[in-house]
């Protein structure tokens, strides 16, 4: 999801988007009587310790694909892209919870890499 920050917009703008009234399956903006954009409400918050993260199921998923298909062949209605958004971010927590990358053997694997690559430029400038 692409995030746009409003500090640096005129004043006329930032005014105009805080006062979208966004209820919780959103709002949709049109131009000439066409649909253009919709907006969301943000994803809630979590504390981060993974105590609020629910179980996961195959029903959950399945909802998830549909969503997706549904998106993918352009079918998906503002209520669905709020849900879909809702499940992806609860998928994620679940799989963070249950399964955490291992992100700091990437790391260590990313710097050995470096550290490898530079000793071969040093051998082809020397």
């Amino acid at each position: 999801m692409k995030h746009v920050c409003l500090d640096g917009q005129p004043e006329v703008v930032r005014q105009f988007v805080l006062t979208l009234s966004v209820p919780p399956d959103g709002t949709v903006l049109e131009l000439e009587g066409e649909p253009v954009a919709c907006v969301l409400p943000p994803p809630r918050p979590t504390n981060g310790t993974g105590k609020d993260v629910e179980d996961w199921t195959d029903a959950k998923n399945e909802r998830r694909c549909d969503l997706i298909d549904r998106e993918i062949d352009g079918l998906i209605t503002p209520a669905e892209v709020l849900e879909l958004r809702q499940l992806q971010d609860e998928m994620l927590r679940y799989q963070q919870k249950v399964a955490p990358w291992p992100i700091e053997a990437a790391h260590q694997l990313h710097r050995e890499l470096l550290k490898k690559a530079a000793k071969a430029q040093q051998k082809l400038d020397a």
